[in-house]
């Protein structure tokens, strides 16, 4: 999508809001898009991004620097053989295995990302898809949130539940849809640790001989 129609989302999106939330000001509603969007992302992992990075001999720990936006977990790291590899994020930002490798080798860390710097960057950097896809839910966020203050000439208890309870419809359909990867009729599935079909042999990722059945 070029940049012009990501504009035209925008100006969709903060103009609605503008009509119904007479008298709000553009700081009050740049603030609160801000962190209705937070709360999205943080809420859905619909933000996603695989980061490349190569393993040392003997390093246990990688610094992660995404394109845009923040870190919020690791999904998972998988080889080059696309096989998942046992690792944590104890600190944001910074992969972590359990074991030392001896070889160096490419690893792909799949990790959930957020908006970051709420003022310096207007409007933030998100993925093109997002407005399209899910712009109608974080509008009515927006709006619940905005209506959920009181003594404003836009404050209304009843609208702004109404809005809220909409919004976390939205959220909760775009975690799933995240979890099925997109897909139709699928169904939701993680990678078990218990049935990894692969160790680590000279600091190697490499196949079980007898690799578990999964069910």
């Amino acid at each position: 999508m070029s940049k012009s129609d990501c504009e035209k989302y925008w100006a969709k999106l903060i103009g609605q809001a503008n009509v119904l939330l007479t008298g709000a000001s553009d700081a009050e509603l740049r603030v609160q898009l801000f962190d209705t969007m937070q709360e999205f992302f943080e809420g859905s992992n619909c933000w996603m991004e695989n980061i490349n990075f190569t393993v040392v001999p003997d390093g246990l720990e990688y610094t992660l620097i995404p394109l845009t936006g923040r870190i919020e977990r690791l999904l998972c790291v998988v080889d080059q053989n696309n096989t998942p590899q046992q690792a944590v994020m104890p600190e944001i930002g910074t992969v972590r295995f359990l074991y030392p490798y001896n070889n160096p080798q490419s690893m792909t860390a799949t990790v959930v990302k957020n908006v970051t710097d709420p003022f310096g960057c207007y409007p933030p950097n998100i993925p093109d898809w997002f407005l399209p896809k899910y712009g109608n839910g974080l509008l009515s966020g927006l709006l619940g949130y905005m209506m959920l203050q009181p003594g404003q000439s836009y404050s209304n208890q009843t609208l702004a539940s109404f809005h809220l309870s909409r919004f976390r419809g939205v959220l909760a359909h775009a975690r799933s849809a995240t979890m099925r990867a997109n897909t139709v009729g699928s169904q939701a599935w993680a990678f078990p640790q218990s049935f990894r079909v692969t160790g680590q042999r000279g600091g190697v990722s490499t196949f079980n001989v007898h690799p578990a059945v999964l069910r």
